[in-house]
Formats: structure tokens, sequence, C-alpha cells
């Protein structure tokens, strides 16, 4: 008697079916959007910080290089012009190396944080 209940109405068997499977993969969209989102965020502060660190190091050491060299030229100036130049040079080198370092290699981050399946 009860199978009989259930074959009286297949169409609306079928659309509470259908129903339920689009409802279930929406939240499964919405998980894997949460989920790559939080792993972005997460990456982005502790990319972050590791720059500002990075930042404060290379300040602390390139005061101290300033102050070794005018040591040895006698002349702080000199030192700090010196190193001034290094930087500058190196952030010259970065600004014409940046397709290859940066851009090619954020593309590969976020291809991979993106679209890894095996996360």
């Amino acid at each position: 008697m009860e199978n009989n209940r259930k074959d009286d109405h297949p169409v609306e068997d079928l659309s509470v079916s259908v129903r339920e499977y689009l409802s279930m993969k929406w939240d499964a969209i919405k998980l894997g959007g949460v989920e790559g989102i939080s792993v972005f965020v997460s990456r982005f502060v502790a990319l972050s910080l590791s720059f500002l660190a990075l930042t404060v190091a290379f300040l602390f050491l390139g005061f101290a290089l300033s102050y070794c060299i005018g040591d040895a030229l006698n002349s702080d100036v000199w030192g700090f012009t010196i190193v001034g130049g290094a930087f500058l040079l190196g952030g010259v080198l970065l600004y014409l190396l940046r397709k290859r370092f940066m851009v090619n290699a954020l593309v590969r981050f976020f291809v991979k944080l993106f679209f890894n399946e095996t996360r």
C-alpha cells in the first residue's frame, strides 16, 4: 500500500528531489567559496607580516651598512649615498624583472590556490 502512494505522484517526488539536490549543490559551492577566501586571507596576512618584517630588517641593515661604509670612508654622507644607490639599483632591477619574479609567480600562486583540488 505504501508503495502505491509513492508511485501516485512521481513528478512531485522528482521536483522535491531536484530541489534538494540543487540546494545541496548551492551549499557545496558556498562552502568551497568560503574555504577559498579563508585560505587566501590567511596567506595574504602571513605574506604581509613577512613583508613587513623583511622591510624593517632591510631598514636596519641599510643603516648599519651605511654607517659601516661611512666609517671606512670617514664620511657618513658617502656611506648613506652608496647604500641608497645600491637600494635604488636593486629597485630598478626589480622593476625591470617584475614580470618574471612577481607577475608570473603571483599568477601561479593564485592558480594553485584556487584550482588545487587536493586541499
